[in-house]
C-alpha cells in the first residue's frame, strides 16, 4: 500500500513537472519561434516559407521590445498586438500588406503553440487583417515583350542564358522559386515538359514548346558540366539565385525603357496566363499549368481580362462564324 502511494506521488510530481516545463517554454519568444519553424520543416514546408515566417516574427519581437511590451508569448495580450499594429501604421508607415504578413505569421505561431499546449489563450483570435488595396499586376503587351526579348546579347553566355530564362517564364508561367530550382534531370525533351516542385512540395508537369526547346538545348551545351545539377548557373558555374534573376530582368526593363509595367518573373507569369486565356485556353488547364490549388486565382485572371475575352469571343464566336458566312 505504501509503495502504491509512493508511485502515485511520483506520477503526480512528474505530471506537474511536465506542466511547469510546458509553461516555461511559453516565456521565451525565440524558443517558441524556433519550435514553430521546426514544425514547419517537419511538415516539409519550403525553406523560403520558413524564412519568411521567421523574418516576420523577428520584426514582431523587435517591436514589442521597442514599445516596452511583454515579449513572452504567454503574456502577450490582444492589446499588445494592436499597439504593434498602430506603431507599424503610424510610425513605420508600413503598407497594410506588410502588416498583414506579420499578423499572419503571429496567428500561425500561436495556433501551433495552442495545439502544443504551450499557451492556453490565443491573443490573435480577434485580430483582424487590415483592409489592403487590390494590387493589379499589369501584364506585358506584345510590343513590350518584343522590346524585352531584344535586350539580351545572345552572343554572350549571360545574355543567352537570360534570353532562355525569359522564354521559359513566358512559355510556362512558372514561379520564380520553381525556375530557380530547376535541374537538368527535370527536363523531358522527348515530351517537351519540365517537372517542377511547386508550393506545398507538390510536383507538377509543365509543358513547353519547340522554340523554347531549341534554345534550352543550346543553352545546356553552353552551360557545360558542373559539380551540381541546377539548370541555371552564373558565370562562375554556381547556382543562379533568385535575386540575380530578378535583377537581370530589371536591367533589361530599364534598357528597353519600359514604363508603367513591372519587369519581374511574376509579370511574366501573369502575361503567360493572359495570353493563354486569350488564345483560347480553358481555366481548368490553366489552373494545372500554373499550379494553383483552387480556381480562385484563375477566376481573378478572368475578371481582370474579361473585356479582352469579350473582344476575342466577338472575333471567334462559333455562332457568328456559322451564320455570317
Amino acid at each position: 500500500m505504501v509503495r502504491h502511494v509512493k508511485k502515485m506521488d511520483e506520477s503526480i510530481f512528474n505530471e506537474r513537472k511536465g506542466t511547469v516545463s510546458r509553461a516555461s517554454e511559453g516565456e521565451d519568444f525565440q524558443f517558441c519561434v524556433q519550435q514553430f519553424i521546426d514544425e514547419m520543416e517537419i511538415q516539409n514546408l519550403a525553406f523560403h516559407t520558413r524564412r519568411w515566417h521567421k523574418e516576420n516574427l523577428h520584426y514582431v519581437e523587435q517591436t514589442l521590445i521597442k514599445l516596452n511590451l511583454p515579449t513572452e508569448p504567454l503574456h502577450i495580450s490582444e492589446g499588445d498586438i494592436k499597439k504593434c499594429i498602430l506603431y507599424w501604421k503610424r510610425e513605420c508607415h508600413l503598407s497594410p500588406t506588410t502588416i498583414n504578413h506579420r499578423i499572419r505569421s503571429l496567428r500561425q505561431m500561436y495556433a501551433f503553440l495552442g495545439t502544443e499546449g504551450i499557451v492556453d489563450e490565443l491573443p490573435t483570435n480577434s485580430i483582424q487583417k487590415l483592409k489592403a488595396p487590390t494590387v493589379i499586376i499589369q501584364p506585358f503587351n506584345e510590343a513590350e515583350l518584343k522590346q524585352l526579348f531584344a535586350m539580351p546579347d545572345k552572343s554572350t553566355f549571360v545574355g543567352y542564358r537570360d534570353y532562355c530564362i525569359m522564354l521559359v517564364l513566358l512559355d510556362t508561367g512558372v514561379r520564380l522559386i520553381e525556375l530557380e530550382n530547376m535541374k537538368l534531370n527535370s527536363i523531358d525533351f522527348d515530351n517537351n515538359k519540365f517537372l517542377v516542385m511547386g508550393k506545398g512540395a507538390k510536383e507538377r508537369e509543365v509543358p513547353f514548346q519547340d522554340t523554347t526547346k531549341q534554345y534550352l538545348q543550346r543553352y545546356i551545351k553552353l552551360r557545360g558540366s558542373e559539380d551540381h545539377d541546377y539548370l541555371w548557373i552564373n558565370q562562375l558555374g554556381g547556382k543562379l539565385n533568385r535575386k540575380t534573376i530578378q535583377e537581370r530582368l530589371q536591367i533589361y526593363g530599364r534598357k528597353a525603357n519600359l514604363k508603367g509595367v513591372r519587369v519581374s518573373p511574376h509579370t511574366f507569369r501573369h502575361t503567360c496566363a493572359k495570353m493563354y486565356l486569350l488564345s483560347g485556353g480553358d481555366v481548368l488547364s490553366l489552373q494545372k499549368l500554373l499550379g494553383h490549388s483552387s480556381l480562385d486565382m484563375v477566376r481573378h485572371y478572368v475578371e481582370l481580362w474579361g473585356s479582352d475575352l469579350q473582344k476575342m469571343h466577338k472575333k471567334h464566336s462559333p455562332v457568328e462564324g456559322l451564320f455570317k458566312k
